[in-house]
Parts: structure tokens; sequence; C-alpha cells
């Protein structure tokens, strides 16, 4: 007999008596199908959504095939020049990954030989070079391990620039929505990134919408496709059903990439800064391995224009004539490019891991206090009203590369542990000023006006910033490995990840988080910090309440809180990447276990409160006292099951780490977590020997 109604009865929700077959498809003369719906998949409403989305703009798109089939057909008939044809059987086109991986590799080789030639080696006879080099940086795919040619692309994966032709038709959105995805990304990504003109964003799109695709460069082409597909990307603040995929305007841009970069300089550099804000901004299947090669390609950009000197940029100010305020907004323009390259090196290096490209001692000019270009805008008083945040967002990801530098870097053999102490507390005191100097910007009165409504412009995306900046500070490093033994740091690692994840959580919830892999490492070190400061704190009252722990014990109902809110973000994040699932799964398992360890505790605490009698030399108000009691008599002591389940998925987080889903940070704080287990002997001994509890 069947153990569930057969899918008849279940649809129709009528009695069956799961016979084979049921009485009631025997009389119907219907056929009975039983179904283990405990194995079969659920359709999650996230993924109908997706579903749709994918149909609508699919509906859109060959609308929009067919307008253009009809005009082609109505000009005439298609040339058919033997000279301007290919015949793909005769001359295919090379899709084979490891060609274009060998493709990639001889053009590295002629760079590689010719770099000590010319000093400007991006002229038009290696534009194309240069476009192979940043088209395999963006399209090729990463790992730490080398992969097969056939596990480039899955069914799942989102479409890529090579996934769409080429001679994609100019399929122009209404001017009245291009304007607003125009005015969404100065308002909401100019604000990070600011090296575009404003002004002349808006002469492209005029002149686009009243003269035609003619009348534009391909530079300014690929500037407007770029804007359209990062302002796409944040599909969440319009219609979705109504908007092409971000993913044809980056396609269509890419196409024209090669002539872009032929032109070498400024232009060249603004079109890997489009680049590398697309693919931060955007829920594409990416990984750090693309953007660390775009952004080490800008920094270079940048050193050879030398950007990095004050020399280079020699006007003070706009001046009194036209001629000198477009030479001022274009020097401008060049200093904002240079600080957007070291805000993105700063961020990737910090989530790989790894050296900046641009150091602090390699560059002699700051960041400009105040928009000197207010002045010459077309919207002068609206542009005044604005904060300008640029220089605060500057100065936080130079301070994150300094705590990174002295702190994060291999011991050197000089270094003394108080004088690392000692810079860690000023490196505090500073991260403490900067968030002073935000505070006194007051960002929250700017939240009431609707225009502008960025998260860069509210002080609770400054705040996550600085939590993450704490956690930084403050977790385990090469040169204070026992950081964290002590009580004031693992109280603010404690502190730092649970403010952290409840901004992200707020910021998902009112869907103005990027859904992107920035966020995703983000979250994930904010829950793994959680997770490990619990354990710590949890581990030390059940086995030494003399060692330091947490001011007070985490209830139940906050794990319970804080881990579900941060779970939530991971799958919100994860669910866009189709290979990036395993993660939250992680996350859930170690969360399960803290969880498990919280009410063994709370329920250890709950049985001394109600027998006092039996412990009169012990103080009943002291939770520290009663756990010492327990613990000290306990000579078989069973392992904390957050412990456990870390152990049984640390091979989880390497493998995560090897396919560069997680990076170095995340793996420095698993690997102090394991080393922690792994020097009390006799606690890894009966964590092996025992299956948890």
């Amino acid at each position: 007999m069947q153990t569930t109604n057969c899918d008849r009865c279940y649809h129709r929700k009528s009695k069956c008596d799961r016979l084979q077959p049921c009485t009631s498809c025997n009389k119907g003369g219907a056929q009975c199908v039983y179904t283990d719906r405990a194995k079969a998949r659920a359709v999650r409403p996230d993924e109908v959504d997706r579903l749709e989305r994918r149909l609508a703009q699919a509906e859109n798109r060959n609308k929009s095939l067919v307008a253009e089939l009809s005009r082609i057909r109505s000009t005439g008939p298609p040339r058919n020049d033997e000279n301007d044809r290919i015949d793909p059987v005769q001359e295919p086109e090379p899709s084979d990954y490891s060609v274009r991986r060998s493709d990639v590799a001889a053009q590295v080789s002629i760079l590689s030989t010719s770099a000590a030639g010319e000093r400007q080696y991006l002229g038009s006879t290696s534009g194309v070079l240069f476009a192979d080099l940043v088209r395999a940086s963006v399209d090729a795919p990463y790992s730490r391990h080398p992969s097969p040619p056939g596990t480039i692309h899955t069914v799942d994966s989102p479409e890529t620039c090579e996934d769409i032709p080429a001679n994609l038709p100019r399929e122009l959105p209404p001017e009245k929505l291009a304007r607003k995805l125009v005015q969404a990304y100065l308002d909401h990504d100019f604000l990070c990134y600011p090296f575009l003109i404003p002004s002349e964003i808006h002469r492209m799109l005029e002149c686009l919408y009243s003269s035609g695709v003619s009348s534009l460069t391909p530079y300014e082409l690929f500037v407007v496709d770029m804007l359209f597909a990062i302002s796409t990307a944040q599909v969440s603040k319009y219609d979705w059903r109504q908007l092409p995929s971000a993913e044809s305007h980056h396609a269509r841009a890419m196409a024209t990439i090669g002539n872009v970069l032929r032109l070498g300089g400024l232009q060249a550099l603004h079109a890997i800064l489009l680049l590398c804000q697309y693919r931060t901004g955007s829920s594409i299947q990416d990984n750090s391995g693309s953007m660390w090669l775009l952004v080490g390609i800008a920094a270079r950009i940048c050193f050879e224009m030398g950007l990095h000197k004050e020399s280079v940029f020699q006007l003070q100010g706009p001046g009194h004539d036209d001629d000198t305020a477009r030479r001022y907004l274009l020097q401008e323009s060049k200093r904002r490019s240079f600080w957007s390259v070291l805000c993105m090196d700063r961020i990737t290096s910090l989530i790989l891991g790894r050296p900046c490209a641009i150091r602090d001692e390699d560059f002699d000019h700051t960041c400009p206090d105040t928009d000197k270009t207010i002045s010459i805008m077309p919207n002068a008083a609206e542009e005044a009203a604005r904060p300008f945040v640029f220089r605060h967002i500057v100065s936080y990801r130079l301070l994150c590369g300094r705590i990174v530098s002295a702190l994060h870097r291999k011991k050197a053999p000089n270094v003394k542990q108080q004088d690392v102490l000692r810079l860690r507390q000023e490196l505090c005191e500073d991260l403490d000023r900067w968030k002073q100097e935000v505070e006194d910007l007051h960002l929250e009165q700017n939240i009431q006006n609707s225009s502008l409504s960025s998260c860069h412009l509210s002080t609770e995306w400054y705040n996550m910033l600085y939590s993450n900046a704490m956690l930084i500070l403050w977790r385990p490093s090469p040169l204070l490995p026992d950081v964290s033994h002590d009580a004031a740091s693992l109280q603010h690692i404690f502190d730092s990840a649970k403010q952290s994840i409840t901004i992200y959580a707020s910021l998902h919830k009112s869907r103005k988080i990027n859904y992107s892999w920035i966020t995703l490492q983000s979250v994930f070190l904010a829950g793994l910090s959680y997770v490990y400061a619990c354990g710590r704190h949890f581990r030390s009252r059940w086995r030494n309440p003399s060692e330091p722990s947490l001011q007070k014990d985490p209830t139940t109902i906050e794990v319970v809180n804080d881990t579900r809110a941060c779970s939530n973000v991971l799958v919100a994040v994860s669910e866009r990447w189709n290979a990036l699932r395993n993660c939250h799964e992680v996350f859930d398992r170690l969360a399960d276990a803290v969880l498990s360890d919280a009410i063994k505790l709370q329920t250890a605490q709950a049985q001394q409160m109600v027998q006092p009698t039996l412990q009169p030399a012990v103080n009943n108000n002291s939770f520290a006292g009663n756990i010492m009691t327990v613990t000290r008599d306990t000579t078989t002591f069973s392992p904390l099951a957050v412990d456990t389940e870390f152990l049984h998925c640390f091979d989880d987080l390497q493998h995560l780490y090897n396919t560069q889903q997680i990076e170095d940070p995340i793996m420095e704080l698993s690997q102090d977590w394991l080393g922690y287990l792994g020097n009390e002997n006799e606690f890894a001994e009966s964590v092996y020997q025992m299956p948890g509890y």
C-alpha cells in the first residue's frame, strides 16, 4: 500500500484508499499514479517569476527582431557579394574554449615581448590585442584549478556576450525610459564612481534620439549601452517586464569594445571602468577573477597616463571661459577616474586577500573635498543640494587598504606584538573619526527626498561599511593569530557581525542591495564571524568559565533571528547564481549547530536555577558559576555541535574556495577556527570519536 495519496486524489483533495489502483481512479476509469512528493522538486515563486521575466523579455525581443527584419526587407534584397560572405563550413568560428585560451596566450606572449618598446602601446596596431585581453578577462571562466573545456557554460548560466550575436540590431528603449535609466545611474552608481561627465552623458542621449545612431562615435555608443546595462541591472526600481535584459545591452557594448579600446587613453580607461562597474552591481554569473584582471589593466593605464601624479592636474578651477571650463571638466574626469580605479582595486584586493595594484606610496595627490564642477553643470542648483560623498567613500577604501596592509600581511621578522596592537588601536580610532565625519553630513535627511533615495546617501549604508571594516580590523590575522582569544576582540567581532547582518537584511528588505559576488563574500564572512564568535563564547562557558567571552549570553531567539536574517540574504544573492547555492547551505548547517548549542546552554542554565539548594556555595545569579559547577564535574565533555558541524563542513568550505566562490579572508577565519580546535588534542579527539549530539 502506498503511503501518500495518488496524484488524482491529491489534486482533487479527495480521500484516497492508497490502493493500486485506488477505488476513486478505478471507478472513474482514470490512470492512478503515485508521486513521491518528498523527493519531487518544489517550484519556488521566484523561479516562476524568473521564467516569466525571461519569457516577457523574449517576447519583446521577438517583436523588435520582427520589426528589424521587416525594415531590412523593405530596404532591398541582401547583398550577394562573395567577398562579403563567410562560409561557416569552410571557416567555422572557434567556439572551443581551449582554442580561445591558446589565442589569448599567444597574444599575451606578443605583449610580453614588446612591452618594453613604445610607451603608448594602446595604439591602433595593438587595439585588437588589448580588446582580446579585456574580452578574455570578461568572458573566460576562472578558478584556482583548471576546468575541462566542457564545463564552461551550463544550461542555467546567464547569457554572456558570446551567447548573443555580435550583430545585434540597435534596439533602443523608448526615450522616456532611456532618460529614466540614465538618471537612475546618475542618482545611484555615479555617486561611488563619478568618472563620467553628466553633461556629456545627456548630450550623447540627446544626439542618439534626435539624430540617430550614426551621430555618435563608437565610444559614445559603448558608453550609452553600458549605462543602460548598469541601470537595467538595478531592475527592482522599474517594471522589469517592460525592460530588455541587461545582458543584451552589455553584449551590444562588447560587440564594439575593440574599436573603443583601440582609441587608448582616457576613453579606454572609461570603458574598463564601466565594465567593472557593471560586474560589481549586476547579478551576472561572475567570479572575482575577471574583476581582478580588469582592475589590474585599469591601474596600469592610470600609471601610463600619469594620473597618479599631481603635476598632471594643473588647472585649479573651471575659470571664466568655455574653453577653460571644458579642459577643467576633462581634467577632473581624469582625476576621478584614478580614484574610481583605486576604489575598485581596494574592493577586489580586500575580497580576494591579494596585494593592491595601487599602493598608498604610488600617488601624491588627494581626492577633492568638494565638487568644483557643480558651478558649470546645467543643473547646478540640484547638484549643489546633494552631498559630495565620493570623498568619504575614497577615505574608507584607503583606510581599509591600510588595515589590510598593516594586519593581514605576512609577519615581518622584527615586528613586535605590542607595536601591532598599538597600530590596530590607531586604525580603530581613524575608523571612528571617519564614521563621525559621515554622521556630520546628516545623510538621514536625504532619505525623505525621493530623488535622493540611493543607499549611498543613507547613513545605514555607511554603518554597514563601518561594521565590515571592524570585522577586518578585529578578526584573526597573521600578525595577531590569537586576537580573538581576548574578550574585547571577541566582543568586537560579535557586535560588528551582528550589525552587518542586520543592515544587509534591511537593505535586502528595502530592495537596495546589490546582488553581486561582492555582497555574497561580505554577507558570508559576517555570518561566519557571527557563528565563530558564538561558538567561542559557548565553548568557554562549558569548558572554562574563567576564559574571556562575550559580555552576555546570546539568547536562543537572538541567534535564531540573526542567523535567519543572514541566511535569507545569502539565499537571495545565491539564487541569482545557480553555481553558488551551496554557499548558503553550508551556512545553514553551521547556524543550526550553533542554535543547538544555545538551546543546550540555556537548558542547563534553567536546570541550575530550579535547584539552588544543591549548590549553596555558588551565587545563583552568576551563570558562569552555575556552568562551572556543571562542567568541572563532567569528565566526558561532549563537543559543541557547531564545532562538530564545522569540521564536517570544512571540506565544503575548501571546495567553495577552490571554485572561487569564497575568498581568502573567509578561509583565513576558517583556518583559525580549525587551528583552535586542532590545538586542543583532547577536544579534537572527542570530536572525531563522537558524531555529535
